[in-house]
């Protein structure tokens, strides 16, 4: 453990006014042949088998890492188009991540479970991959038929419902690849927090007009994708008692409307099934009635505030290890070697920092370490 301070979690701490938060811009895409579209949004009753073929569904395996792989390579491809540039301090650093990592970080002063997040600093930029705990990898290793069942559900509810043109019907009737993704790569800010985050995008509402299909090249590409409003799918079990309202309410709901909100999505395509996989009942929900419909049980400016201050905490810390290793003289961001600490959610408590050795547990391959940057050199 080293001596840096650890960063409380009470909620009662971040409730104060919303941080101003900028509209997420689309600046590039990863997969965009599992692009999908949906044709038909609307409040209806349904039979959809999520079982269907289920057995045959290619998932991915317990063991698979993505740490942050396809951003890396994204990022690499796309350096000179977006023009990637290394700040004189640590306060102008560019925070790199996944939406899942900053939904988990927004939802911590409400959560029990304990989480782990690997912070890099390279080139005067920040990067962050979420890690498993201890009990995170055992409950992957050990995980029960029932469960890896209802996560094929969640894939083979999103076969129902989208297809992969805009004017083809969906086809639930072929075997899911539950690896398939398509994801867009944002930036936005956070008060003053630069982020760039890559999120998995369900698909493109072709429901209020006419979309044709996406283009070729990447600029077009990228016209054609801020141009459209996507739509995120759920499945959730028929709330039938009031323990399952008030478990919707203070969970689902707070973490669904982080989701989201973090890519700019306004509405949510749900569908209600019974026990057995059968989803009897489609509902769409207003993202910015989550909030609303939840307020005894979670607040957005808590949480959002709490994604402001962690940011604030990673920098800080950085600059605490940097005057550790360097002393107080001013140091050249872009010539300061990787450097690398963990931080740990204590739940109900506090977010701590502690030391990291990269090379336990590389998150930056090789390859991106001696080639990432080189051309602002020239």
């Amino acid at each position: 453990m080293n001596s840096q301070p650890e960063l409380l979690t009470n909620p009662s701490i971040y409730a104060k006014n919303f941080p101003k938060f900028g509209r997420p811009e689309i600046i590039g895409y990863i997969g965009l042949e599992n692009l999908k579209y949906a044709r038909k949004i609307s409040n209806t009753t349904v039979n959809f088998d999520l079982n269907l073929l289920v057995e045959e569904a290619q998932r991915k395996p317990p063991e698979h890492d993505v740490k942050l792989n396809d951003l890396i390579q994204f990022l690499s491809n796309n350096e000179k188009r977006l023009n990637f540039r290394t700040p004189n301090k640590l306060d102008s650093a560019t925070i790199f991540c996944y939406r899942g990592l900053m939904t988990c970080v927004a939802n911590s002063p409400y959560e029990n479970d304990p989480w782990i997040i690997v912070a890099l600093l390279f080139k005067g930029n920040i990067y962050l991959c979420a890690r498993d705990t201890e009990v995170k990898k055992l409950k992957k290793k050990y995980m029960n038929e029932r469960d890896k069942l209802f996560t094929s559900w969640g894939f083979k509810f999103e076969q129902y419902i989208l297809s992969d043109k805009p004017h083809v019907k969906p086809n639930p009737n072929v075997p899911n690849n539950e690896m398939e993704e398509f994801s867009c790569v944002f930036k936005t800010t956070l008060n003053s927090h630069k982020i760039i985050y890559g999120a998995e995008m369900d698909g493109i509402r072709c429901d209020k007009k006419e979309v044709p299909e996406a283009p070729k090249t990447v600029d077009d590409v990228l016209h054609y994708l801020q141009d459209k409003e996507f739509i995120e799918l759920k499945t959730n079990r028929h709330l039938e008692f009031p323990h399952q309202q008030r478990s919707y309410r203070r969970y689902k709901t707070r973490k669904w409307w982080c989701q989201s909100f973090l890519v700019g999505i306004d509405t949510i395509l749900c569908g209600f099934r019974n026990d057995n996989g059968i989803v009897e009942n489609l509902q769409t929900i207003n993202v910015k009635d989550l909030p609303k419909m939840s307020k005894e049980y979670w607040d957005p400016n808590v949480c959002f505030n709490f994604l402001d201050t962690f940011f604030v905490y990673v920098k800080r810390c950085f600059n605490r290890e940097m005057r550790r290793k360097y002393g107080d003289k001013d140091f050249d961001l872009k010539s300061v070697p990787l450097t690398s600490l963990m931080f740990e959610l204590v739940p109900n408590k506090c977010v701590q920092c502690i030391n990291y050795a990269h090379e336990d547990d590389p998150i930056l391959p090789d390859w991106f370490l001696t080639t990432f940057g080189k051309h602002q050199e020239i």
